[in-house]
C-alpha cells in the first residue's frame, strides 16, 4: 500500500518517541541550567520545533550573577586538561586478558606506533576544537554529543558538535546509552549538503528543487542491534520527516559517528547529572541574594521620602527607591527620609558561602591560602592531588563512555582509510583497551615518591646508593611514568663507548676497563 511506513521507520519513530519522553523529564532543569551558564544562548531544548530566540533578552535583564558562567568555563577546561590534553597521548592501549606478557612484548613497539599514529590523526583534525565548543557549556549540564565522520578521504577527521536540542538519546539494557538521533530543522535547499551520497526519492528532489525555501525536519538514528553478540553491530537510519531515506548496518567498534557521553551518570535514566544541575539550589539562592544586595543599596543610595500632604498615605502597593510619598502633616519638617534598617554584612557572608558551595560543586574549588602563613609544596601538590581524584570518581564513566569512544572512532577510521591496520599475534588480531588517563594522577604521585626513596637513600646511605640502585633502568621507568617520548636512553652496547668518550670530562679518566661492581660505570 502506497505511503504505508516500513518497519524499519516505525521502530526509528517509536524509539525517537521514547528518547523524547525521558528528555522531557529534565527539560526545565536543562532551560535552567542554561539560565544560569549561558543565557545567551536559546533555551529550548525540545527537538519538535525550529529554534526560536524568545527570552535571550530577558533573560540577560534578570540574571544577577555571572558565576554560573565563570564556573562553567572552568570546568570545561578542567575537563579538557584532565582527560584530553593535547601535550600528551591521553589514551593508551593495554592488552587483553587474552594475551600472555610474552605475547605483549612482540607487539608491545607496534601498539605504541599505531597509538602514535592515532593521536597525529587526532591533532590533525578539529576535535579539541570541537571539544572546546562541546563543553561550554553543555559538560558542566552533564551531557555532551560530537558527530566525528570521514567526509572527504584527502583531508583531516571532522568532529561536528551536536547541541542538546538536537539530541535525543535512551539507554540501553546494561545502562549505557543506546538509542541516539540527531533531529535537525532545516530547509530542502540544505538536504544535498547535508545528505552527501544519499539518493533522495523523487518527490523530496522535487520539493528540493520547486520549494527549496520551505522547512523539513532530518534526524539521523542509530542503535545497537544486541541479536548478534560477536561483535558491535548498531542500526543506522536517516529519515526526512517521516520517510526513510538510508539505512545501514555498521559493524565494529568505533563505527557509529554519534558519541555520547555523560558526567555523573544514572543507568536508568539518559541524561548525566553535571554539576550545574546539582548546583541549581545554590545558583538560585545567590542569584537572588545578589537582587536583594542590589535592591538594598538602591534604597539606601535613593532613599524614599514622605513628604505632607492633606491626602493619605498609602503604602499598599509597596515603595521604590527615589520616589516621593504623600502623608498628612505633621509638626517636624515637611520632607523625611524613609529610613530602612538591613544587614547587609550577613548578605555577603551568605554570599560568600555560596559562592564556595558552587564552586565546590564545580570542582574549582582550587587551594586557597588560609591565613598569612603560605602552605608548602607538598600541601599544595596534596590538596591539588585531592581535588584530582574528586573529578575523578565521577569522570570514569565520562571517560568510558567519551575519550575512550574518541579514540576508538579515530582508530576505526583510519582503519577504513588504511593508515593502521589490525595488530595481530599469530595470525590472529588481538583486541586492545583505551587507558583511563585519570591514572595519571597516581602515576605522577608514583614519581613523587620514588623522588623521596631516592632523596633519603642519598641522605642515609650514600656509599652504597649507587651500587643498590639501577640508574639507568629507575629513570625508565620514570620515563614510562611520565610518558615521556622526548628523553632518549642509550642502548647498553653504546654505554661503554660514551663512558670513554665523556670520562675525561666527568673527571673519571675514561681510558680504563669495565669496573668490577659495576660493569661498566666510573668507579664509585
Amino acid at each position: 500500500m502506497a505511503g504505508e511506513k516500513t518497519k524499519l521507520e516505525k521502530e526509528a519513530a517509536q524509539r525517537l518517541q521514547d528518547c523524547r519522553r525521558y528528555k522531557a523529564q529534565v527539560d526545565v532543569d536543562l532551560r535552567e541550567a542554561y539560565f544560569f551558564t549561558a543565557p545567551q544562548r536559546c533555551r529550548d531544548v525540545s527537538s519538535q520545533s525550529p529554534q526560536t530566540d524568545r527570552g535571550r533578552e530577558t533573560d540577560i535583564a534578570e540574571l544577577q550573577i555571572s558565576i554560573g558562567m565563570e564556573m562553567a568555563q572552568d570546568f570545561a577546561t578542567e575537563l579538557l586538561n584532565t582527560f584530553t590534553p593535547k601535550i600528551i597521548e591521553w589514551a593508551q592501549q593495554q592488552r587483553g586478558i587474552d594475551l600472555t606478557e610474552d605475547e605483549w612484548s612482540q607487539i608491545e613497539d607496534d601498539v605504541a606506533a599505531q597509538t602514535t599514529t592515532i593521536f597525529e590523526a587526532i591533532r590533525a583534525s578539529n576535535l579539541y576544537a570541537a571539544l572546546a565548543l562541546a563543553y561550554m557549556p553543555d559538560a558542566a549540564l552533564g551531557t555532551v554529543a560530537l558527530w566525528v565522520s570521514d567526509l572527504r578521504a584527502h583531508e583531516p577527521i571532522v568532529s561536528q558538535t551536536v547541541p542538546l536540542r538536537e539530541l535525543e538519546i535512551n539507554v540501553g539494557p546494561y545502562g549505557d546509552i543506546d538509542d541516539r538521533f540527531i533531529v535537525r530543522h532545516t530547509r530542502y535547499r540544505h538536504l544535498p549538503a547535508l545528505l552527501p551520497g544519499v539518493t533522495l526519492p523523487a518527490d523530496i528532489q522535487k520539493k528540493i528543487k520547486d520549494k527549496g525555501n520551505e522547512r523539513c525536519v532530518v534526524s539521523w538514528g542509530w542503535w545497537r542491534l544486541w541479536q548478534n553478540d560477536a561483535d558491535v553491530y548498531w542500526q543506522h537510519v536517516i529519515r526526512v520527516g517521516e520517510k526513510q531515506v538510508f539505512e545501514a548496518e555498521l559493524k565494529g567498534p568505533g563505527s557509529c559517528p554519534l558519541l555520547v557521553w555523560r558526567f555523573n551518570p544514572d543507568t536508568l535514566f539518559p541524561f548525566g547529572h553535571g554539576p550545574a544541575l546539582q548546583a541549581l539550589p545554590e545558583l538560585r539562592r545567590l542569584d537572588e541574594t545578589e537582587a536583594l544586595k542590589i535592591e538594598n543599596a538602591d534604597f539606601q543610595i535613593h532613599s524614599p521620602f514622605i513628604y505632607a500632604d492633606d491626602g493619605v498615605m498609602n503604602f499598599e502597593n509597596g515603595i521604590e527607591p527615589g520616589m516621593g510619598y504623600k502623608a498628612r502633616p505633621w509638626q517636624h519638617s515637611p520632607v523625611e527620609r524613609l529610613g530602612f534598617d538591613s544587614n547587609v554584612n550577613f548578605a555577603e557572608f551568605v554570599t560568600q558561602d555560596i559562592e564556595r558551595r558552587i564552586k565546590r560543586l564545580f570542582f574549582a574549588d582550587y587551594p586557597e591560602q588560609q591565613g598569612k602563613t603560605p602552605p608548602t609544596a607538598e600541601q599544595w601538590l596534596d590538596e591539588i592531588q585531592r581535588a584530582k581524584r574528586r573529578l575523578g570518581t565521577p569522570g570514569e564513566i565520562f571517560f568510558k563512555e567519551g575519550p575512550a569512544e574518541l579514540f576508538l572512532r579515530f582508530k576505526y577510521l583510519l582503519m577504513a582509510r588504511g593508515t593502521i591496520d589490525d595488530i595481530k599475534v599469530n595470525g590472529k588480531a588481538v583486541a586492545l583497551t583505551p587507558y583511563d588517563p585519570t591514572e595519571q594522577a597516581q602515576e605522577f604521585q608514583d614519581v613523587q615518591v620514588a623522588g623521596r626513596i631516592l632523596q633519603m637513600a642519598q641522605a642515609y646511605f650514600q656509599q652504597t646508593a649507587m651500587v643498590e640502585i639501577d640508574g639507568s633502568a629507575t629513570l625508565q621507568n620514570v620515563q614510562r611514568k611520565l610518558r615521556d617520548k622526548i628523553v632518549v636512553f642509550r642502548k647498553a652496547e653504546d654505554i661503554q663507548g660514551a663512558i670513554q668518550q665523556f670520562g675525561p670530562l666527568l673527571g673519571g679518566g675514561g681510558g680504563g676497563g669495565p669496573g668490577p661492581a659495576t660493569g661498566g660505570a666510573p668507579p664509585v
